[in-house]
């Protein structure tokens, strides 16, 4: 009881000292009191790897380790109630895309190359953050800046383009609403979460809960999905009606427990690793929220992926019948409908050269945004999600009912 009192006095202790903080002002890692104009003094591993270095000495990594750490925990942005750490991963994109699109504006191949190159990075590190179940903030910057930069650039050359005030504020409505949808769904991200146990079974009378480590998340859910993906397959009733009265005779006689956190979960509630918790009607991860798509903000999520592929397509419509040589397609309600034709002289001026790769870049980010969102409404269409359509798409397995019906039909 003891430890209790004490465990409690020392939090808020630690509350108050939190409360007191001035906005330069932090708690570092070890517990200690710091100021953010203070962030190149009083740190002994990075004296001791300039004088091993200069001396040509070898560094110990101890050493080396300790001064990264504590250059990533002094990097910091004053904000209310204490300077708040900025991760090296959400300021990189702040240095790379304006240094991406000044390179990209000198010519016609650079541009591709770079194009190309973000291409292959984006895809990259999709793939090691998926494969690796890493939670990172890289992406949602990249999202935050992209958007920052293209919105100043366009901004900053409305004048020089001609543009009406009313295609301006129409690109400006649209940004806006995409962005306020994108930060509801990370808003109502946390509602989606599993955090405590779902209906009356009490904790203690279910069979074999014991807390599992964080290294074996991962391989229990690979383990679990493949058990639960053979009897799907075994098992699997071609009547949907059936399907549906086996679910609730399920349902109905024993709880559904997830195997990884340890939790009854609600009906098509699924674990996540990067989270770490299990997610009610989980569709899948998004990286570029950083945050699970679930039941509570999936429609959220649909309405931003619909406004930001409006505004991408206009603003990359109006910048590039601007610097380039436009033709009219068609006239709808006496607004005319414009497409570039000739784009050959817009390397011949920085500033053109720039819209031009910021129009292309916006478009480049609308192409992945259709595919995203043909992927979702075909999914919605479905009645299911993405982590349900993933379970079955296995070379083994059933691929997808729609197929399986037309196969039969054929034979």
């Amino acid at each position: 009881m003891s430890n209790f009192f004490a465990a409690a006095e020392e939090v808020e202790r630690g509350e108050k000292e939190t409360r007191s903080l001035c906005c330069c002002e932090y708690i570092g890692h070890d517990k200690k009191r710091f100021h953010i104009l203070g962030c190149c003094c009083n740190c002994e591993d990075f004296d001791l790897v300039c004088t091993r270095f200069i001396c040509c000495k070898s560094i110990e990594r101890r050493n080396l380790d300790n001064m990264l750490i504590a250059f990533q925990d002094r990097l910091r942005l004053p904000w209310r109630g204490g300077a708040k750490r900025i991760s090296p991963a959400a300021l990189a994109p702040a240095l790379i895309i304006p240094l991406m699109i000044c390179l990209a504006a000198l010519n016609s191949k650079t541009a591709i190359v770079l194009m190309l190159t973000l291409i292959g990075f984006t895809c990259w590190g999709l793939q090691v953050a998926e494969g690796t179940a890493t939670k990172t903030s890289f992406f949602r910057s990249w999202i935050v800046f992209s958007v920052f930069y293209m919105v100043i650039i366009f901004e900053s050359a409305v004048p020089l383009l001609e543009l009406l005030p009313e295609e301006n504020y129409l690109l400006l409505s649209l940004s806006i609403g995409a962005l306020y949808m994108l930060y509801r769904v990370q808003k109502l991200a946390s509602l989606d979460l599993v955090t405590t146990q779902y209906g009356n079974t009490p904790r203690d009378e279910l069979p074999g809960i014991t807390e599992a480590s964080s290294g074996e998340e991962q391989a229990e859910q690979q383990a679990h999905e493949a058990v639960t993906l053979m009897a799907d397959t075994v098992l699997g009733i071609e009547d949907d009606e059936d399907e549906n009265e086996d679910a609730n005779l399920m349902q109905h006689s024993q709880p559904n427990i997830c195997e990884i956190c340890r939790k009854v979960t609600p009906r098509r509630a699924y674990h996540c690793v990067i989270c770490g918790s299990c997610v009610k009607r989980r569709s899948h991860h998004s990286f570029w929220l950083n945050c699970c798509i679930g039941e509570r903000n999936y429609r959220c999520y649909l309405l931003a992926l619909v406004l930001s592929e409006c505004a991408l397509l206009l603003g990359a419509n109006l910048t590039l019948t601007a610097v380039c040589h436009p033709f009219l397609v068609v006239r709808l309600l006496g607004i005319p409908l414009l497409l570039p034709d000739d784009c050959s002289e817009v390397f011949e001026d920085f500033e053109l050269g720039i819209s031009f790769v910021v129009a292309a870049y916006a478009l480049l980010i609308s192409g992945y945004i259709t595919f995203v969102l043909l992927r979702q409404l075909y999914l919605w269409w479905r009645g299911t999600t993405l982590h349900e359509y993933k379970r079955i798409s296995t070379p083994n397995g059933n691929r997808n009912r729609v197929w399986s019906n037309w196969r039969a039909i054929l034979k």
